[in-house]
């Protein structure tokens, strides 16, 4: 029996693939210590799993610095130094405790840096997961423009440069070097943005996966963790029988749209649909004025129970909320707002399995009309549910459990990408 540390990304996308692997660890035997904050514990509290509290860290963590710019070397200038202050707050914060656990090995959020810092200190493995799409360095250098377009937000997808010599990520590095030399880090590029261990458990579904091919060994794609529809509370809205049924939600980090609510609001009002709109925390119902009788309006809805339902989602293209649509065979209209929801939405749009909008720009009409579009041509519906069906197909916590003892017991690493 081995001992690990599981340090969380405490947020419910990053803390929800993860509970099923933690029970699989748990059940052959693994003592596990997981890492994260109060309010995630009860998601993983079983019988093998000891939790430890983060404390008060989501100030630290929640602490973001605008980026206005989509130069390369600008976004490093100032992601690098803002990330590598966090992580290493948080070593000094856990380092003892962890210490004194004595783990084995590591399993670390790719969000998660300071447990591959903790991990070095003490000479031991580290493996990482990575909850949404995997970024790599063959990426960055065969694929500038999605890289470019999807990473740094530049939405041409266009580089009005490239390094004389050398390749792209190798540029990227040594800037990235000088910039984590105060924190006495080997810190990439790559670190930045997504996970770069020797193991990376990739919580997405090789069809979902923007140029697997691109991907070796060390990278194994489990497919999304879908919970258990019983796990999830509250009760399901009620609906008019033989009526589509469309449903909006923006998720439960970026999901202060005002705006965007009110504009779905207005979108749908002659539609003699079942709408069905969860606003969050972050706005109350009466910000949104008056709505017609065909709308309910929550600030949570079950979405997995609900999504069965569904024939259009409306939603900003978490990794989450979208496998969750896939796995349902719902097509998808999306809005995206931040972080990986970009290269996320790209994909969707690329499979076939929905369209993409601009929520800031978009008007009503526009918000109508794609809707419609997408009800109406099954096509979206179809490349969904072939989408669902290789989810299902992967080979889950299973899977990641046996690689990482293949890893770690006889070095071998059992990566799927060209099954």
């Amino acid at each position: 029996m081995g001992t690990t540390v599981v340090f969380s990304f405490p947020y419910f996308g990053h803390v929800n693939p993860t509970v099923r692997l933690v029970q699989e660890l748990a059940n052959r035997g693994e003592q596990v210590y997981y890492y994260t904050t109060d309010a995630y514990m009860k998601y993983v509290q079983m019988e093998g799993v000891i939790c430890r509290s983060y404390g008060d860290v989501l100030p630290l963590l929640d602490e973001e610095i605008p980026i206005l710019t989509t130069d390369p070397l600008k976004v490093l200038d100032q992601l690098v130094p803002h990330k590598l202050n966090k992580h290493q707050k948080m070593v000094r914060l856990l380092l003892e405790q962890v210490m004194e656990d004595d783990p084995d090995y590591i399993i670390r959020d790719c969000e998660s840096y300071w447990g591959k810092m903790i991990g070095t200190m003490l000479d031991i493995p580290v493996i990482c997961y990575i909850t949404t799409i995997a970024l790599n360095e063959t990426m960055m250098d065969l694929h500038h423009d999605y890289f470019v377009a999807n990473v740094f937000g530049n939405t041409t997808g266009r580089m009005a440069w490239l390094p004389e010599s050398g390749s792209f990520s190798e540029y990227l590095n040594e800037y990235t070097r000088q910039l984590s030399l105060p924190y006495s880090v080997e810190y990439r590029a790559i670190d930045a943005f997504s996970g770069a261990d020797d193991l990376n458990l990739v919580f997405t579904s090789r069809v979902f996966q923007p140029f697997i091919e691109s991907f070796g060994s060390d990278y194994l794609f489990l497919g999304p963790m879908i919970r258990e529809e019983e796990q999830e509370g509250g009760d399901l809205p009620h609906v008019e029988p033989d009526l589509p049924v469309i449903y909006i939600s923006m998720g439960t980090v970026y999901n202060d749209c005002l705006l965007f609510y009110r504009k779905c609001i207005e979108a749908f009002q002659e539609h003699r649909w079942n709408v069905i709109m969860s606003v969050g925390q972050r706005i109350s119902l009466e910000e949104l004025g008056e709505f017609p009788e065909h709308f309910t309006v929550r600030s949570h809805v079950p979405q997995r129970r609900l999504l069965k339902y569904v024939d259009v989602f409306i939603t900003h293209g978490g990794h989450n909320s979208t496998n969750e649509a896939l796995y349902h065979g719902v097509p998808m209209l999306v809005f995206p707002q931040a972080a990986d929801q970009f290269a996320v939405s790209s994909r969707i749009e690329a499979l076939g399995a929905g369209s993409i909008g601009d929520s800031q720009h978009c008007t009503p009409s526009d918000i109508s009309f794609m809707t419609e579009r997408i009800l109406h041509d099954k096509a979206y519906a179809e490349s969904c549910k072939r989408v669902g069906e290789e989810i299902r197909n992967e080979g889950g916590v299973k899977l990641g459990v046996d690689g990482i003892f293949a890893y770690l017991n006889e070095g071998v690493l059992i990566g799927n990408t060209n099954e």
